[in-house]
């Protein structure tokens, strides 16, 4: 065996996934759209103001379950109060962490390990804090990722720390369309052998912005481009986590002629460019 690649469900070797902040009423829009094309997003919510009467731009519980959850997206942490964790007290960080995660659970009886930022969230570092610390006490709150932002790029990369996660673009990034059509136009057949890893495609953004520039064409544009494809997967951040996660943990023998799964999930794989399904506790022969 000379290259093992990971490989999405289904042998896919390409993933889109979305993230979009702070639960509003544009959001009811956005899932329409992306429900159209097929993708899948995982909503950052405020659980603070959630259902807030006195903000009613804000989403109530029962629609986030209707028309998110119900429709196969997911919601993460994005604080109580939207407090940025790089500039806060550490406690008061924590404690809209805990109470965002502890409010989002309880209300929909889930399990909520995901997250987004808030605010400036690392990009900026003051006093004590330091991405380490963030990362640790994130890790302690079960907290297993968090996005980032400031690094568009087109390099389509998993990432290599999931308390960091980059994101490919937001949706005002004036590169989108042209890295859309450089996402959709990647495969096996013009990719040299040793770059054949997996490629996701991460948008982010608000659905607000829409609103505000009157330009709901971009994500319809977008979603149109890169949704309904047989070589993609289109799954949310957490989905993205999991899967990534038990492929990471696959067990090879010394001699590379087997590989043993231990996790709950089917994971698939190229080795030399043959592909290999590997169902939850089975052992393969490569």
């Amino acid at each position: 065996m000379r290259y093992k690649f990971m490989r999405f469900p289904g042998g896919k070797l390409k993933a889109v996934t979305l993230s979009y902040d702070d639960g509003i009423k544009a959001d009811l829009k956005l899932c329409e759209i992306l429900n159209k094309y097929g993708l899948k997003c995982t909503f950052n919510i405020n659980s603070g103001s959630m259902g807030d009467p006195k903000k009613p731009n804000k989403l109530t519980a029962d629609e986030i379950k209707t028309h998110m959850l119900d429709m196969g997206h997911e919601i993460a942490v994005h604080g109580e109060s939207h407090i940025a964790p790089g500039i806060a007290d550490p406690v008061r960080a924590i404690t809209d962490v805990l109470n965002c995660r502890r409010t989002l659970e309880c209300e929909f009886g889930i399990i909520v390990r995901g997250m987004a930022y808030p605010d400036t969230g690392i990009t900026r570092v003051d006093g004590s804090n330091t991405v380490e610390n963030i990362a640790g006490y994130l890790k302690n709150l079960g907290i297993v990722y968090s996005r980032t932002l400031g690094g568009d790029n087109d390099s389509f990369m998993l990432p290599d720390n999931w308390y960091a996660w980059m994101p490919t673009a937001h949706h005002n990034n004036k590169n989108l369309m042209e890295w859309a059509e450089k996402f959709v136009s990647i495969s096996l057949e013009n990719t040299y052998l040793t770059r054949q890893y997996p490629r996701l495609f991460y948008l982010w953004g608000h659905s607000y912005e829409f609103d505000n520039n009157d330009n709901w064409s971009v994500i319809e544009e977008f979603a149109e481009k890169i949704g309904k494809k047989t070589d993609t997967w289109y799954a949310t951040n957490m989905e993205i986590y999991e899967y990534t996660e038990a492929y990471k943990s696959l067990v090879m023998s010394a001699d590379c002629t087997r590989i043993y799964n231990p996790t709950m999930i089917e994971v698939f794989i190229s080795v030399d460019t043959r592909n290999f399904s590997i169902k939850p506790g089975e052992t393969i022969v490569i």
